[in-house]
């Protein structure tokens, strides 16, 4: 796997939709590159901030 391919898995990786054998490498790749751990846990960081503010938009609507 490259860095774009893991990139372009990154959000659904994270949300849970992505294909268990599709996840299983991008897994293997996280484990070996920098870079793309660092893009995922920014990612990761960002969809929980707006899950919370999403949520929190929903409670006081």
């Amino acid at each position: 796997m490259n860095c774009g391919r893991a990139t372009e898995w990154l959000e659904a990786y994270i949300m849970g939709d992505l294909a268990p054998e599709l996840a299983d490498q991008l897994e293997q790749h996280l484990a070996r590159c920098e870079a793309c751990r660092q893009r995922y846990e920014q990612l990761r960081r960002l969809i929980a901030l707006l899950k919370r503010y999403f949520a929190a938009e929903q409670r006081s609507a």
